[in-house]
């Protein structure tokens, strides 16, 4: 018989050790750690296929005591979405510091749940803390398990719980079963309070992420898997990036920066959201957009807000024009204009999402490629190196995201920047490649080499 895959969720007042939790069970550092209260804002899920039954496994936020009032209402919504939608919970108490006032209001809202909960005590390395463990049993607990999220100790025991109370042992895979193709990871980034998590609330449907007008509201890079049109897409939802100058050292917002950098550098595409009311893009703004190019990742951008503005039928391309001059470097990035708030054109930028994916991933073909580059050098060759003309033996196509080009020459260093820009656009006439950058390898024939480019 087989079953669905089960959803466990972390649950617990603030600062109880939940994310340590988490990122212990998932094996990967996922949720960011740190010793203030109120880290984790939104629900965070990761799919825990490492142990001998396949289940997801759900961070939250801090149910009760978040110092953040402006957020705790919002924090507790999807703490609480989480609990509806689990399996199992997982309620985390801190054994280190004994029972607190808002450990008996974490156990009255799991009671009115009425799910499947396991107890647990964290913190509890020492055997003197473990034995003081028992104090929680005044909130008329069944069964506390102590363990150490941080020392990785009682998390074997808590697995096995785990497989019991859900009967684990009887999930059977489904082999026949047709599979979606490959997920395309998206990074959403962008400054602060630009609107990423609003607009990946809209595309969702639903309130998955805590929004505010506070800028630095989400922490952790947040993945959320979405199906559309038979295609998944692993949206990573991320804390926006400041300047160094503005990230004080070992602080957490230096680590939500880590983290969205992490998020970047294993997408498939980005997205970079912008603040239309804010006008022309600001350094900042660059220099994320800096960082996507050079990491050669799919590149789309999205300018929010863009129903705040007064504007006429030239805006939109007077505002495309003045972003691409500022953004000459990633001429090739498409363009959207959306509104997070009112949904309007949001899905739009999935579809177009889909599109540079595929575009960063085409090939071309050897002998197409060695035509087209032929015709290039011979409508406009190189500057000759010491009075010898520079000469194309062969190219080729060795990388796809991006998409990269080897290309045999007799004289490599003399190949400019500017002579790179033009061989680039050559290629994007035929294969427009949009929304990624290209990559072109120049190498020196060797003496040995006999072959010459195809007429």
């Amino acid at each position: 018989m087989t079953r669905k895959i089960p959803v466990v969720a972390i649950v617990g007042r603030t600062n109880v050790g939940k994310s340590t939790l988490f990122n212990r069970i998932t094996g990967r550092r996922r949720s960011i750690v740190d010793n203030a209260e109120g880290v984790t804002r939104d629900r965070n899920y990761a799919l825990v296929k490492k142990f001998l039954f396949p289940f997801t496994l759900v961070d939250t936020g801090g149910l009760i005591g978040e110092e953040d009032q402006t957020l705790a209402k919002s924090i507790r919504i999807q703490a609480e979405i989480a609990i509806s939608e689990a399996d199992l919970i997982l309620a985390v108490l801190d054994g280190l510091h004994g029972p607190h006032p808002h450990d008996g209001e974490v156990v009255s809202l799991l009671r009115q749940s009425q799910k499947k909960v396991l107890w647990l005590a964290n913190k509890c390395e020492k055997e003197t803390v473990a034995a003081r463990a028992q104090e929680f049993y005044e909130f008329g607990i069944d069964n506390i398990l102590a363990i150490s999220a941080a020392h990785n100790q009682g998390i074997s025991l808590l697995l096995q719980e785990i497989s019991k109370e859900l009967e684990l042992e009887q999930i059977q895979s489904t082999p026949n079963e047709t599979e979606p193709p490959c997920a395309i990871r998206v990074a959403i980034v962008g400054k602060p309070n630009v609107g990423k998590s609003t607009f990946i609330n809209k595309i969702l449907g639903e309130e998955r992420l805590v929004t505010s007008d506070l800028a630095g509201t989400t922490r952790d890079a947040i993945d959320i898997e979405l199906v559309r049109d038979s295609q998944r897409f692993v949206i990573v939802d991320t804390a926006g990036l400041r300047k160094k100058a503005r990230v004080e050292d070992a602080s957490l917002e230096r680590f939500s920066n880590l983290h969205a950098l992490r998020a970047l550098a294993g997408s498939d595409v980005a997205v970079l959201m912008l603040d239309a009311t804010l006008g022309p893009p600001s350094d900042q703004d660059t220099r994320i957009a800096r960082l996507i190019h050079d990491r050669g990742r799919g590149f789309v951008i999205a300018v929010n807000k863009w129903d705040a503005l007064e504007k006429d039928y030239k805006s939109a391309k007077q505002f495309k024009d003045a972003l691409m001059h500022v953004f000459r470097f990633a001429h090739y990035a498409p363009v959207l204009f959306v509104s997070a708030k009112s949904g309007k054109r949001c899905p739009h930028v999935l579809t177009k999402v889909k599109e540079v994916y595929d575009s960063s991933n085409q090939r071309i073909q050897t002998s197409d490629l060695n035509k087209l580059l032929g015709r290039a050098f011979e409508t406009k060759p190189p500057p000759a190196h010491r009075a010898s003309p520079v000469k194309l033996f062969f190219a080729t196509q060795i990388h796809v995201a991006p998409p990269t080009f080897l290309l045999f020459i007799n004289y490599p260093k003399s190949i400019n920047l500017s002579y790179k820009r033009y061989l680039k656009n050559c290629i994007r006439k035929e294969y427009p490649f949009e929304g990624t950058e290209l990559k072109l390898l120049f190498r020196k024939r060797a003496s040995s080499d006999n072959y010459e480019i195809p007429k």
